[in-house]
C-alpha cells in the first residue's frame, strides 16, 4: 500500500471509531446495555487511541500547521479546563461501589451468603460443583478464591449460577 492509502485508512478508521465511541458514550450516559456497551466502549477506546496516532502520524504536516493556530491553543485550554474540573470537584475518598464489594468480598461468610440469598448447604454444593475446595480456614469469598487461585468476581460467578 502506498503512503496515500495508509492516510486514507487512518483518517477513514478514525472516523468510524470516533462515531463508535460516541454513540457507546452516549449510550452508557443513558445506561442503555450497560453491561455490553461498558466493555466494547473500553477496548475500542484503546483502539481508537491507538488508530488516532495512527491518523496524526499520517498527517503530521497538516497538523504542524494547525497547532501554531489561535483557534488550537483556545481549544485546548477550554477542554484542558473543563477536564481539570471534572478532575479537581470529584469527591474525595474511597468510590462507593468498590468499598461496597471489597467489604462484601472480605465479609464473614455468612454476611455474604445472606447477601446474594444463599445458604451454606447451597454455597459447598455449587463449590463441589465447581471444582472449588473450601477448607475451615475460608471465612470470606476472598479467602475461597485466592485458596483456589481465582479472582473473587469468578467465584460470586460460579456460585450464583444456578
Amino acid at each position: 500500500m502506498d503512503k496515500f492509502k495508509y492516510r486514507d485508512l487512518a483518517t477513514s478508521m478514525t472516523a468510524f471509531f470516533f462515531f463508535v465511541i460516541g454513540i457507546s458514550g452516549v449510550m452508557m450516559y443513558f445506561h442503555f446495555f450497560d453491561d455490553y456497551v461498558k466493555e466494547l466502549h473500553e477496548i475500542l477506546g484503546l483502539v481508537f487511541v491507538a488508530v488516532v496516532f495512527t491518523h496524526v502520524y499520517f498527517h503530521i504536516k497538516s497538523f504542524k500547521s494547525y497547532f501554531g493556530k489561535k483557534v488550537f491553543t483556545i481549544s485546548a485550554v477550554v477542554v484542558l479546563g473543563i477536564s481539570a474540573m471534572f478532575v479537581v470537584n470529584t469527591p474525595e475518598g474511597d468510590n462507593p461501589k468498590k468499598t461496597l464489594i471489597i467489604s462484601m468480598l472480605d465479609a464473614p461468610i455468612e454476611s455474604s451468603l445472606k447477601v446474594l440469598n444463599l445458604d451454606m448447604q447451597t454455597l459447598k454444593e455449587r463449590l463441589k460443583t465447581n471444582g472449588i475446595k473450601i477448607s475451615s480456614s475460608d471465612v470470606t469469598i476472598s479467602s475461597i478464591a485466592k485458596d483456589n487461585s481465582i479472582s473473587p468476581f469468578e467465584l460470586v460467578t460460579k456460585i450464583t449460577q444456578k
